[in-house]
């Protein structure tokens, strides 16, 4: 990206807590991270344990819901959140060096896929300060009819805001009705194949079921600012080895 693209990706992510990386990876790009992802939604991805996928409740045969940790799994998901096109933006917005927390897919299959309720990630994580940046890369044309991501613009702002237990496996939080949310605008982000969504790890976020017959998987990756620690150990579910991706 040019510096002018960047800076203003940095400037409407500031505003909005959120940004829109319209068309980011070609088709020859995204097809094979496509098929890729579909080995692990088809259960024919052998390196993906058990204990890191969840279905959708009720789905009969199983559908895949959440797939978590991919990197760790299968270094080509890593060499993927290496792509400079994203680590390019992280690196204006977030400084380097820039590191990686975690991978995870989102299938919401047609169908059957299912709500995700309003949330902020940070309250999920056991690190501060809030510097954490998740590049959301669509598999699928995201539509209303199949559930794209809703952002609440400029939420980023309001702090952490209080969440309880959701009862929804894989989104185990949501937010507790807040007034401050409720005045901010909500916008549906539809977006093509190959485009990448970033978000700001305190923007309220959510989605509805997919009862299209098109799935909208979305590729997920969260990065991390060089200022960032772990606050609670006991609460990481995975090593804490957050490798560098930034450029060289």
């Amino acid at each position: 990206m040019s510096p002018q693209t960047l800076s203003t990706a940095a400037a409407r992510f500031a505003e909005d807590g959120y940004v829109v990386l319209e068309d980011l990876f070609s088709e020859d790009e995204i097809r094979p991270i496509s098929d890729e992802v579909d080995r692990i939604v088809e259960g024919r991805a052998d390196y993906m344990p058990a204990h890191d996928v969840i279905h959708e409740p009720g789905s009969d045969p199983p559908r895949l819901r959440n797939a978590f940790r991919m990197h760790i799994y299968n270094p080509y998901f890593l060499e993927i959140a290496r792509e400079p096109k994203i680590v390019s933006v992280m690196e204006e917005i977030l400084g380097r060096p820039v590191r990686l927390y975690g991978s995870q897919l989102f299938a919401k299959p047609a169908m059957v896929g299912t709500a995700v309720p309003a949330h902020q990630d940070m309250p999920y994580w056991p690190f501060a300060p809030a510097e954490m940046i998740t590049a959301w890369i669509a598999l699928d044309d995201t539509t209303l009819e199949n559930g794209c991501v809703r952002f609440v613009a400029g939420s980023h702002r309001l702090g952490m805001l209080p969440h309880a237990p959701s009862g929804v496996e894989g989104n185990s939080l949501g937010l507790v009705d807040h007034p401050a949310v409720n005045a901010l605008p909500e916008r549906a982000v539809e977006v093509r194949r190959g485009s990448c969504v970033l978000h700001h790890c305190l923007t309220v976020h959510r989605s509805e079921p997919n009862r299209s017959a098109h799935p909208r998987r979305g590729l997920i990756y969260v990065y991390m600012s060089p200022r960032v620690e772990v606050t609670d150990p006991s609460r990481l579910k995975c090593p804490p080895d957050f490798p560098v991706v930034s450029r060289v």
